[in-house]
């Protein structure tokens, strides 16, 4: 998923380490279902096939499922609906090949006309439609759903949190009851934690501009793409933070916050129950709700020197 996985269990068991081991092979059976970047996935199957009803794999059908969910939460900001878009914007390989080329030799692709037909989704069937001119693309959504997969799988066996790129999913407290510390990066000083969070359970969810952008056609370019224009979201929101009940809602939410910019995604976020959000601005201002759960690195070191 073009990501890195990071998953820690609170447990003295040395067999946790064969169990958390099986992970590796959970994420190939979930990338080969949801990649867009390998040929043979069964995403890229059903994406070369418009016109024609596809029976879904279990995985696929969960994940379109909460995609749909996550269009209609976010009002359609936030759809599988943008690969053409995403192509268009030189996003038509995998992130670290688009590294390499640094802008010079991507290949061009054109946005054709929206189809005014719906994507028929047989629930009964499980079998998709997608209508000629729509591909899906899963992005983070997919990222979320297997962090939160693989927390559900392991937390029988002891607390877990699970990192797939940014999509954190929390089991529940350590095994003495406290939370788990999250760090929230700064975007302006990579490889530096902006703001520590103590999470107890949950998802927490990061969408940015600052790290998957790239050059295209002398303009630079990003992942997140605003349907309204067809094109990278033109927001003043680098980067999106939300602390949510699970890593998907927390993903849907975060991104959608990005998209409408710093005014309108703040307002919109305000109205949304149980979460908690924080935006790091282009200019650097930090946009936060009162409820954020934050202490300060210079804090908790304070108060671990006062406690020894």
């Amino acid at each position: 998923m073009g990501s890195k996985i990071f998953i820690a269990a609170d447990s003295e068991d040395p067999s946790m380490i064969s169990e958390i081991g099986k992970a590796k092979g959970w994420f190939e059976e979930w990338e080969q279902a949801l990649s867009r970047f390998r040929l043979n996935s069964e995403l890229s199957v059903l994406n070369r096939h418009p016109g024609v009803a596809i029976k879904l794999s279990d995985t696929l059908f969960k994940v379109l499922t909460i995609a749909q969910e996550t269009q209609n939460l976010s009002g359609g900001l936030v759809t599988p609906l943008i690969l053409p878009e995403l192509l268009a914007s030189g996003y038509s390989m995998d992130f670290d090949e688009i590294k390499s080329l640094n802008g010079l030799t991507l290949g061009q692709y054109s946005v054709g006309p929206i189809s005014s037909n719906p994507i028929k989704f047989d629930r009964r069937s499980r079998t998709v439609t997608l209508p000629f001119g729509t591909q899906l693309d899963f992005g983070g959504i997919a990222k979320g759903w297997a962090a939160h997969q693989t927390m559900t799988r392991l937390r029988e066996l002891a607390p877990v949190l699970v990192d797939a790129g940014g999509d954190i999913a929390v089991s529940g407290p350590r095994s003495d009851g406290s939370a788990w510390p999250i760090g929230v990066a700064n975007p302006f000083e990579p490889g530096n934690v902006l703001e520590l969070l103590m999470v107890s359970s949950g998802g927490l969810a990061t969408s940015g501009r600052d790290y998957r952008r790239w050059k295209f056609n002398n303009m630079w370019q990003h992942h997140i793409i605003d349907p309204r224009t067809r094109h990278p979201a033109d927001t003043d929101v680098l980067t999106a933070t939300v602390l949510a009940d699970d890593v998907m809602h927390a993903e849907a939410y975060a991104k959608t916050a990005l998209i409408l910019g710093s005014v309108e995604g703040s307002q919109w976020l305000d109205l949304q129950r149980d979460i908690q959000y924080l935006l790091m601005l282009e200019n650097g201002i930090v946009v936060k709700n009162p409820g954020f759960i934050q202490k300060q690195w210079n804090e908790i070191c304070l108060q671990n020197s006062m406690n020894q």
